[in-house]
């Protein structure tokens, strides 16, 4: 749309934050995987199956909570990337 120096940062700002995005989603479902492993590590005879998934199910809220406005961040800015070109 823009030929001008504004819509080339609007661009690289639009990146920037799909990258960001991307890059705290990944951080987030690392901590978690961390975090049940420190877990298993912790409690290795008496962590049951039923507890490993208790403590994953917990985890897996967390980071839908977590990456689902990440996800719509990422949506959006991908759709405002779309729309210039």
């Amino acid at each position: 749309m823009g030929n001008g120096k504004g819509s080339s940062i609007a661009r690289w700002l639009s990146v920037a934050v799909v990258v960001a995005a991307i890059a705290a989603a990944t951080g987030v479902c690392l901590h978690s995987l961390e975090e049940i492993h420190y877990l298993k590590s912790f409690f290795p005879p008496e962590f049951t199956v039923q507890e490993a998934f208790y403590a994953a199910m917990i985890e897996l809220v967390k980071v839908v909570i977590i990456a689902v406005p990440l996800i719509l961040i990422i949506a959006v800015a991908s759709f405002f990337l779309w729309r210039r070109d």
